[in-house]
């Protein structure tokens, strides 16, 4: 690993240093192409060929952190992390004027590192054919927001409980278009419904279940957003007229294997979240269940102010025959679903204010209810939550840093309570 990094890093010298002297020779003519190779801070590094008919980027992100953790339990002294919470490099650009596009995007600090990895049509301005692993709609706004671009350092716990990392491999289609000045952005996606890499660690570990049809519409009564301020926690654009985005989406998982339908089952890679039901009316063939996910979301801002209200209500079907047991002896009882799949519903606030020279400070305050109230046995808890934040940008926000304060409280189980005191200092290059 740390042999391809140097040769990478020797490669990207080599060609820095010997781009402006590239020549073509073309039908025995000499063609001197005026290419351009350019750095902005936070932007990463830009080649741009043949007059930016061709562009490549190089760019990335580091997310270093402490969190100190306390709990309720008398007895449990505070646990303190320090490391590396996200470390991002990525590859991106266009060709042919824009025609075709394409992200790829790791995160070196987990043990699966790919995150997003597609390639995208654009035959006119407004609609774009997107094929490959990313961001999918179909979740929760902020879900749809990059790591690098959160209001908080962490997501907030609706994201968390109703989905992982939010990417999905599939084909997506997003359009946009203006009535006056109302805006409309409609998306579909039909997706593996089994989250990043989602055909498994080799060929035995292959995808199950069907696939995940989804859509999404975003409403602007009062127009779009300025570019870049869409999909970004505050108003770091700073609006100068009230921008609002309504937005509701809905998903069917066909087939879900995982708790928020982010994986698969596989009898020889168990993993946590994962699990298989069985057809009581054929013995031994395997059943799944369907998974319904549906979102509705407000966001707005103006001269620094933000606000996001986001809910989330999940649903199971296709459960009747189903078994937990191969020999069919032991049925799945109706109520018994929610301990395999995340169900029920949640809600989420988050407001901030970016004041000058950069600063903002922020407040979110969550809860969630789970469907079976008298489950214990759950994967979804009802919870209270609450959480505020300190931010302050430099180097034109290439440089973010953050102090957040959250605290979760567990109706049924108190001892799980927790306060979370996390710093954080991010370089975007």
């Amino acid at each position: 690993m740390k042999s391809r990094i140097l040769l990478l890093i020797l490669a990207i010298v080599f060609v820095s240093k010997n781009y402006s002297q590239v020549s073509l020779d073309i039908s025995d003519a000499n063609f001197e192409h005026q290419n351009k190779l350019d750095f902005t801070i936070g932007n990463g590094l830009s080649f741009n060929f043949n007059d930016s008919n061709h562009v490549f980027k190089i760019g990335g992100m580091i997310q270093s952190s402490y969190i100190n953790n306390r709990h309720t339990i008398a007895d449990l002294t505070p646990t303190n992390l320090i490391g590396i919470k996200r470390s991002y490099f990525n590859l991106s650009g266009f060709m042919n004027k824009g025609l075709f596009s394409f992200l790829i995007q790791t995160n070196f600090s987990e043990s699966s590192p790919l995150l997003d990895a597609w390639v995208a049509y654009h035959p006119y301005e407004n609609l774009h054919f997107y094929f490959g692993q990313r961001m999918t709609p179909c979740n929760n706004l902020s879900m749809q927001y990059m790591e690098y671009d959160l209001q908080f350092s962490s997501r907030n716990y609706l994201s968390k409980n109703f989905s992982e990392t939010g990417r999905e491999f599939g084909f997506f289609m997003e359009s946009n278009f203006e009535l006056g000045k109302l805006g409309i952005e409609p998306i579909l996606a039909i997706s593996s419904g089994d989250g990043i890499n989602s055909f498994g660690q080799n060929s035995l570990d292959s995808d199950v279940g069907g696939f995940k049809y989804g859509a999404r519409l975003n409403l602007y009564p009062m127009g779009f957003f300025k570019p870049g301020n869409k999909n970004v926690g505050h108003d770091i654009m700073k609006e100068e007229n009230i921008k609002l985005l309504i937005g509701a989406s809905s998903s069917l998982n066909v087939g879900a294997s995982h708790k928020v339908g982010e994986g698969h089952f596989n009898q020889e890679f168990i993993t946590d979240g994962t699990f298989q039901f069985y057809d009581s009316d054929s013995l031994g063939l395997v059943r799944y269940p369907n998974y319904l996910k549906n979102n509705l979301d407000f966001s707005l801002k103006y001269k620094g102010f933000n606000a996001l209200v986001e809910y989330v209500n999940t649903a199971a079907y296709n459960l009747q025959g189903s078994a937990l047991n191969n020999n069919a002896s032991v049925l799945l009882d109706t109520t018994q679903i929610s301990e395999f799949l995340v169900l029920g519903n949640a809600y989420n606030v988050q407001l901030g204010y970016v004041f000058k020279y950069d600063f903002s400070l922020d407040l979110r305050y969550g809860q969630s209810f789970k469907e079976f109230s008298f489950n214990s046995n759950s994967i979804l808890r009802n919870y209270d939550s609450m959480g505020v934040g300190l931010t302050k940008y430099f180097s034109n926000r290439a440089v973010k840093t953050q102090l957040l304060a959250r605290y979760i409280n567990f109706y049924e189980n108190t001892d799980l309570n927790q306060l979370t005191i996390e710093c954080l200092l991010q370089i975007k290059f």
